[in-house]
């Protein structure tokens, strides 16, 4: 098969593709930096390098040889600078000028027989190559590498070829015959550079698209005011937390975030200062919370914070980092501003509209207790020592509406609420594990034994939701056991673990489910909301 095939036409071919190619290479950058043009000029090199050597045996055979030879090595070395431009790098001036120079020194000087001349030019192509391999593999990409992956093929490819013709210098010397005679070892090498070239520029100009439409998308998801998240990028992260806590039991929380008489802003400086405030809020808040967190602007003067991996605690130690930072920092114009907040920690039952209105519920409050100040919804927020050495800790209040008006039922829940807020204390990881879990497992053994008593009494009362909430008690306990023991063995950290067990063990279903049978005890019109 072989034998049969024209080398000639086949380097005409690869003349003809490096040409096709660098053309829509060159136009497509649309004077964007972004290496394409280098990789067109490379191509452009390589086109130049073929033409030459296709006039072997016309005029001068080896200086054409030579400068043949040095265009490859310089369309290699533009291809290493192309990729350092596109991954937004400086070029390595010694790894792009070094085999050029090289081979200019080394080429006239070396003997003119064909073993020498080859090896010396393959083993340099193939270092260059592998530069330009490794560098694309190692690079770290924000968007899809589909056109990586296609591009580090097609190198790979003139790699072989630059492999297999130096194995052939150096092994058998006589597979190599002339540079246009038919023989497996011309065959494979220039089939394979053709399919190579194509691969790897089809590659990245896909990669130069890969990485625009990744910017779009992040554009489409930017407030164009503030800089940060918009609505939609919001909630699309909320659903994968949400998915993340329901799966692995990874605590989420959000802050609800709106600035205190803001209308006032507007009127008394106008607009523009009101978008500078706003601006500058922004980036107050993305220096305030953790690189993890996704601050988003909800709409008009009201952010939105997500906080993966955090639960009511750690929500509301940074929103009182935040209401501290804004109330302290001078906005521009000499303006102050302060903030309200209201948090909530996602509960693995309910969906993210109910989950947001429980924030907003948080944040009515806080603004309905006077403005520049944090809230939730269910645990109290308690400010422990004074002026600026203050922390906000998150304990729950015990209140009179959560009475059942069955006594039993009623000081087990008081029993396991003081239980509970030591178990708050125990949180943020400065208890030792081996006391969290003894803790912990009491805390559970207990809670089982009121949850037969409040089945037992519940079902005598007549209660017809009394199978249904037996078996909301086996699943809460099933997975709190579950969490326990992957706590236990370090799958989990402790805010996962604690968020499950004093949030939605305790906090959603004793204090807030538990309500719905108040009307056996209480009589009909007793309040069943949470």
């Amino acid at each position: 098969m072989f034998l049969q095939i024209h080398i000639p036409t086949i380097f005409a071919a690869l003349l003809v593709v490096c040409i096709v190619l660098a053309l829509p290479l060159a136009l497509a950058t649309k004077g964007a930096d972004d290496g394409l043009k280098l990789w067109a000029a490379a191509l452009g090199l390589m086109a130049c390098a073929f033409f030459m050597l296709k006039l072997r045996g016309t005029i001068a055979d080896r200086s054409l040889a030579i400068v043949g030879n040095l265009l490859i090595a310089g369309a290699m070395a533009a291809l290493l600078a192309a990729v350092h431009r596109f991954q937004n790098l400086p070029p390595p001036r010694r790894a792009v000028a070094a085999p050029i120079l090289l081979l200019a020194v080394a080429l006239p000087l070396l003997p003119p027989d064909l073993r020498t001349r080859v090896a010396a030019v393959n083993a340099t192509y193939l270092a260059q190559l592998l530069l330009v391999i490794g560098r694309l593999v190692r690079f770290r990409y924000d968007f899809p590498t589909r056109g990586r992956d296609l591009t580090v093929t097609g190198l790979g490819a003139l790699a072989a070829v630059a492999a297999v013709r130096l194995g052939s210098a150096l092994l058998a010397p006589a597979a190599l015959g002339e540079f246009f005679a038919p023989s497996p070892v011309q065959s494979f090498g220039f089939f394979s550079a053709l399919g190579g070239l194509i691969l790897a520029s089809t590659g990245f100009l896909m990669m130069a698209k890969e990485r625009s439409d990744e910017r779009l998308r992040a554009a489409a998801r930017r407030d164009r005011l503030t800089g940060c998240w918009n609505r939609l990028h919001i909630e699309e992260a909320a659903a994968q937390e949400i998915a993340r806590l329901r799966r692995y039991g990874h605590p989420v929380s959000a802050i609800l975030v709106d600035l205190d008489h803001f209308k006032l802003v507007n009127d008394r400086h106008g607009h523009g200062a009101g978008d500078e405030v706003l601006a500058e809020f922004a980036r107050v808040a993305q220096r305030v919370v953790r690189t993890t967190d996704v601050v988003g602007r909800w709409g008009g003067e009201e952010f939105l914070i997500l906080l993966p991996m955090s639960d009511i605690s750690e929500a509301a130690a940074i929103a009182e980092r935040l209401r501290t930072a804004v109330e302290t920092h001078i906005f521009p114009g000499n303006l102050r501003v302060t903030v309200s907040a209201g948090f909530a920690a996602c509960l693995s039952t309910e969906s993210w509209g109910e989950w947001l209105r429980r924030a907003d519920t948080a944040l009515y409050r806080a603004k309905a207790d006077g403005r520049n100040r944090i809230a939730t919804e269910g645990i109290e927020i308690v400010r422990r020592g004074s002026g600026t050495g203050a922390v906000a800790v998150p304990q729950l209040i015990w209140r009179a509406s959560y009475l059942c008006g069955e006594e039993t039922v009623d000081r087990q829940h008081r029993a396991l609420f003081e239980k509970a807020n030591a178990l708050l204390g125990l949180g943020g990881g400065q208890a030792p594990k081996e006391r969290i879990v003894a803790a912990l497992r009491a805390f559970l053994d207990e809670t089982r034994a009121h949850f037969a008593d409040e089945e037992r009494i519940i079902e005598s009362a007549g209660y017809e939701d009394a199978l249904d909430h037996a078996r909301i008690h086996r699943e809460l306990l099933a997975r709190s056991e579950d969490l326990l023991r992957r706590y236990a063995d370090d799958e989990i950290g402790d805010a996962a673990l604690f968020h499950h067990v004093v949030h939605e063990l305790f906090a959603n279903h004793i204090l807030a489910e538990d309500r719905a049978f108040r009307p056996l005890f209480l009589g009909e019109d007793a309040d069943v909301s949470a």
